[in-house]
Parts: C-alpha cells; sequence; structure tokens
C-alpha cells in the first residue's frame, strides 16, 4: 500500500492520502469527520458497489416502484408485468425530474414524469412525448429511461450503478452459501422504523458490527441470572467473565462475528452453572423478545417460558431450545427452516453485507439495520432497524416503514437498541475532539471495522490489501 501527504488522488490507483491511510489496526478520524472523504465514498465507493434497494415484498404486484436514495442519486425499483423486477436512474430524460418518489403503484403500466407529462412503460421505454415533433431527431434509447443493473437474493433487491459489475452472487460470497439454510427470502417483516441520527454513517455500522462493545452498553446481558429484565448498572470488572466472546471473521467484500466463548475462559465452576440453566438461558431468549423484539419470535418466547421451570439436564438448553422451537413452528403452520447444527453455526451470527446492511441472523427471524450517508454532511446518516420472520399462511403482517424525525421521538425501540442510540451521538461527536486522533481496534473482536475501510479502499483508492 502506498501512502503519500496531500489530498485523495483517485486519479493514482494504489495512492492513499496520508490522513486517510489505515494502520493494521488503526483507522484515522477524518475518515468518519471529513466532508471530503464523504464524497469520495458517494462518487467513487457507493456508484461501484451492490447495494440493497429494498425487500422484493415492498414490490409484490405489477406496477410497483420504490425509491431507494443514496447521496444524490435517486434509483427507482419497478416491478414489471411479468413479475420481473428492473431498476431505473429516477430521472426523466427530458430535464431530469424525479419520475417517481417514495413507493407507491403505477395502476395503469404507466411511469409519469409530473413536470411536462412525458411518460414511460414499466420497463422504462419512451411511450409518450407531448409534441414530440418540436424536438430534433434523438437516438431511440436516449428517450428511455437509464437502466440500472439489478439482482435479487434473499428477499432483498439489490442495485449497482457499476459499468461492469461482478455477478451478485459473488460479490455476496460466502453469505448465500452460508444462509441459505435460513431461507430469509421466505421472511417477511414484521415490522420496520427509519429515523435520522447525527452521526456518519460508519459511526452507526460500527456500533453493530462488533460485539465487543456488549458488557459496556448492555450490562443486563451479562445477568440473565438476576431474571427476565436484569439490572441496567454498569458491569464490574469480575462480571467481564461472563460476557460473550465475539471473533470476528472478514471477507473479501464482508465480515461476520458471531457469539461464543473464549477459549481461554476463566469462569470456571460459576460459567458452567450458568450455561447449564434452562431457567437462565430462558431469561435471556425472554428479555431478547421482550426488548431487542427481535431474533426471538413470538413462539420462541412461548417456548422459553415453558423452558424457565425445567431442570437442568443432560442435553444444553442451547440444543433443547432450538427443538422446542422447531416443533412448535411446525405444529402451528410454519414452514419453518430445517438445517443440521453444523449449518446452523455456518450461517448464525452477525453480518456485515457491506457497506450499509447488517443482520443478526437466526432461524426463526432476522434481526436488520441498515445505515444510509447523507449527500452533504458526514456528521449525519439515516438509520433503519428492521424484523423478518418466517410466519405460517395468514399471519405475515401489514407493515409500513415508521419515520421518527428523531428516534427520541419513540418509546419503541426496546431497551437493548434504545442503549444503543444513546451512545452514537456521543461517540460521533467525540470524533471531533482535539484529543482524539482515530479508532484503536481489538485485533480479535473489532476486525469488522478495519475490514470495511480495507474494502472501501480498493474503491476509493484503488488500493487492495489482502491482509
Amino acid at each position: 500500500m502506498t501512502i503519500v501527504d496531500g489530498s485523495a488522488n483517485t486519479e493514482t490507483a494504489g495512492v492513499v492520502p496520508r490522513r486517510y491511510a489505515c494502520g493494521e489496526t488503526f483507522v484515522p478520524k477524518g475518515r468518519y469527520i471529513d466532508p471530503e472523504f464523504l464524497h469520495l465514498e458517494l462518487e467513487h465507493l457507493f456508484t461501484q458497489v451492490w447495494q440493497p434497494a429494498c425487500r422484493e415484498e415492498e414490490i409484490p404486484d405489477p406496477g410497483n416502484f420504490c425509491e431507494y436514495t443514496i447521496g444524490r442519486q435517486s434509483i427507482m425499483v419497478v416491478r414489471q408485468n411479468d413479475g420481473t423486477i428492473k431498476a431505473f436512474y429516477n430521472a426523466c430524460t427530458h430535464r431530469g425530474m424525479k419520475v417517481v418518489r417514495g413507493r407507491g403503484c403505477a395502476d395503469d403500466g404507466v411511469l409519469r414524469c409530473g413536470f411536462h407529462g412525458w411518460r414511460y412503460t414499466l420497463d422504462g421505454r419512451s411511450q409518450f412525448v407531448p409534441n414530440r415533433d418540436e424536438f430534433l431527431n434523438r437516438p431511440r434509447e436516449q428517450w428511455a429511461l437509464r437502466r440500472v443493473t439489478v439482482g435479487a437474493w434473499g428477499g432483498w433487491v439489490f442495485i449497482t450503478m457499476a459499468e461492469n459489475p461482478p455477478e451478485l452472487l459473488d460479490w455476496l460470497d460466502p453469505l448465500p452459501t452460508a444462509l441459505a439454510p435460513f431461507r430469509l427470502e421466505d421472511m417477511r417483516f414484521r415490522w420496520r422504523k427509519r429515523t435520522a441520527l447525527a452521526a456518519n454513517y460508519k459511526t452507526v455500522i460500527d456500533a453493530f458490527i462488533e460485539g465487543y462493545h456488549s458488557p459496556g452498553t448492555h450490562p443486563q446481558t451479562v445477568r440473565s441470572d438476576q431474571g427476565v429484565r436484569p439490572s441496567t448498572a454498569p458491569a464490574a470488572p469480575n462480571e467481564f467473565i461472563y460476557a460473550p466472546y465475539t471473533p470476528t471473521t472478514v471477507y473479501r467484500n464482508h465480515s461476520r462475528f458471531t457469539y461464543t466463548v473464549r477459549p481461554d475462559s476463566n469462569g470456571g465452576a460459576a460459567r458452567a452453572e450458568r450455561e447449564s440453566s434452562p431457567t437462565i438461558f430462558a431469561n435471556g431468549m425472554q428479555y431478547q423478545f421482550l426488548e431487542v423484539r427481535s431474533l426471538v419470535s413470538e413462539r420462541d418466547y412461548r417456548v422459553a417460558q415453558q423452558m424457565a421451570e425445567m431442570e437442568p439436564g443432560p442435553i444444553p438448553p442451547f440444543m433443547v431450545y432450538h427443538q422446542m422451537c422447531e416443533e412448535l413452528a411446525i405444529a402451528e403452520g410454519v414452514d419453518y427452516p430445517k438445517m443440521s447444527m453444523e449449518e446452523y453455526f455456518a450461517g448464525n451470527g452477525d453480518w456485515h453485507v457491506f457497506p450499509t446492511l447488517v443482520i443478526l441472523v437466526e432461524k426463526s427471524c432476522v434481526l436488520g439495520y441498515r445505515m444510509l450517508p447523507d449527500a452533504e454532511d458526514p456528521n449525519r446518516c439515516v438509520f433503519e432497524m428492521f424484523s423478518l420472520e418466517h410466519f405460517a399462511p395468514g399471519e405475515v403482517p401489514e407493515t409500513s416503514w415508521l419515520e421518527f424525525e428523531r428516534w427520541q421521538d419513540h418509546d419503541g425501540w426496546g431497551e437493548l437498541p434504545t442503549q444503543d442510540l444513546m451512545n452514537i451521538d456521543a461517540i460521533h461527536a467525540g470524533m471531533h475532539s482535539r484529543g482524539f486522533d482515530g479508532l484503536w481496534l481489538n485485533i480479535n473482536q473489532e476486525m469488522s471495522i478495519r475490514n470495511e475501510h480495507r474494502i472501501a479502499d480498493r474503491f476509493i483508492f484503488g488500493v487492495d490489501d489482502p491482509a
């Protein structure tokens, strides 16, 4: 990797300006707070990568459309008459007016520009131009909406503005293989929310792609022995032995961390006793349902309530829980995903689907986050949080995006997500301190953060660092 002083020079491949150059575990704060770096991301990163625009269920019928905005680029995703999906730059080829706004349906199969009344078919062809004979000759393709490459995986519709993008499944590797048994494409929204945050989008992402912060931010998670709603008082040093160990695995385009036990854990007999207790395990699962409102479905919650009354046995509570959840879901009509425990452990965990999507994957449901940068201000972003679930026929709820100008305007985030949101503004504000140079990362549990910057450098500066 080459490092130079001065401004970013995207004309010179392989060169990273010194003020933006990362070390092995160091990330300079300018990558979060400098307007110039945000501009580089929007121009050279977001225009080249695959990114999720919406879920397929958001455009179920022909004529349904969804606008996806990233920076100053607006993309419309449109369901076609044959059920396929196409995407276009959301700009009329006459004067650039947005053709669609938000979500809706072109019931008559026509996309209309509200400025001069130009019309397009669902597949982007020019259908009607008022007084067309008063325009100079123009190649046929220039009358049509400009296409954007589109693909689908896991129930998400992905778009890319790149001229020659990799195949979507290649870009997503290893997610398609690892998550195939979970059948994410068959899940549907349980709920979905959106708000603005006073932080860089990466500041928010970073809070959700490492588990190292859990005992510090969420001390109740190390106290499942206290019941379903444990104390949130700061954790004492001796309680950190009960914190999960969350090692990171990095891939070429993505990362993942899992919750496990530190190999050299010194919890001893006390920890072993806690891990063998169905009641303590069930307390944790009930807490997830009550105060995260995802990762545990309502059926899973009922299983956890039953487990809370069980005595320890030869089978670990974790295994008992999964078996009982599967049996109850199938009994109540859910087409529940079947998989071996090897397959479960290969896909379960916290995935960073670079650049903006984070999904925490369980058999019955998924907790997801998406963070979108502001078009101009590196200190602002849009934060989305949602839950997906496997439902029995007829049980899929009607949902829409609940939007809040400030996250504090909604009291339904749940205790654990609220703790994260309470930290975000202060984390990002602290990055502006003259006493702070940048992030110094844990080499085992925070390499997902270093990895996102490694990937970004490939697109922004032409630096492909295999390390």
